[in-house]
């Protein structure tokens, strides 16, 4: 079973996000976001699933879908990022166009290397083995593959970026803590922030703090024509959300 879940969180953030991911970061040490929604993504940080975004992108007549999950164990430090491997996670976003909240097509990203020199491979858009749970990776029909941190494919068709981008998301963390003190941590600075019994809302947004501002997220970005999801036209509406899977033998997942 997949252990992150979102749905598609926003209909619109900045256009352009297969250009700026192509983006070069020179940073030799950079700090990373890690949203860790469950315990047991505490086990295995490389089965967090951040957010999934779905939005227009640049070009007229072209979508962008954006799966957002951390690093893993020493995600602040720019040589020792990844993404897990295929033999542990994979990762996929699923689309569901005909109303029925199962998926009719899936996007399936694995990767292979060492931290530092991975390359990815996109299966997708295609119709998935079954749906549900679990999942077989879908071999030998539509593919794209190379090297993370570089923009793949055509700008026509499929386009897919794998690898660092600063994290989106935007949560006045300290003030959520006020509003709801019993989910604070146990430890850390966040820990020891005062109750405020009369806290009931976020503040306003000139007060706000951006606990996540300046923080990395490992993205997977998909840039496609939008027909391509609704079968050019037949079905105009359509629901994406972001699993990660454990691998199994066989190319099975669950």
């Amino acid at each position: 079973m997949g252990i992150g879940r979102r749905t598609a969180r926003r209909a619109t953030i900045a256009a352009g996000v297969i250009g700026a991911a192509g983006l070069a970061l020179a940073a030799r040490n950079t700090l990373a976001s890690d949203h860790q929604d469950t315990p047991e993504v505490e086990l295995n940080q490389r089965f967090d699933v951040n957010d999934v975004y779905a939005f227009p992108a640049a070009t007229p007549g072209r979508v962008a879908l954006v799966l957002g999950t951390s690093s893993p164990l020493t995600p602040a430090r720019t040589p020792s990022f990844a993404f897990g491997n295929e033999q542990e996670v994979l990762y996929q976003l699923k689309v569901d166009n005909t109303g029925d909240a199962r998926e009719d097509l899936v996007f399936q990203v694995t990767f292979s290397g060492p931290a530092g020199n991975q390359k990815v491979t996109l299966h997708g858009p295609v119709a998935p083995n079954e749906v549900g749970t679990a999942n077989t990776l879908v071999r030998g029909r539509r593919e794209l593959k190379g090297r993370v941190d570089e923009v793949l494919g055509s700008a026509s068709d499929v386009q897919l970026f794998a690898g660092r981008r600063d994290d989106p998301f935007f949560i006045d963390l300290e003030q959520f803590f006020r509003i709801l003190p019993d989910r604070k941590p146990v430890g850390g600075p966040l820990a020891a922030l005062p109750e405020t019994p009369t806290a009931s809302s976020f503040r306003a947004p000139g007060a706000a703090r951006d606990f996540v501002a300046g923080f990395n997220d490992m993205a997977i970005v998909v840039e496609l024509p939008t027909a391509m999801l609704t079968d050019n036209g037949a079905h105009p509406r359509f629901g994406v959300w972001g699993t990660t899977s454990r691998a199994r033998k066989g190319g099975a997942s669950q």
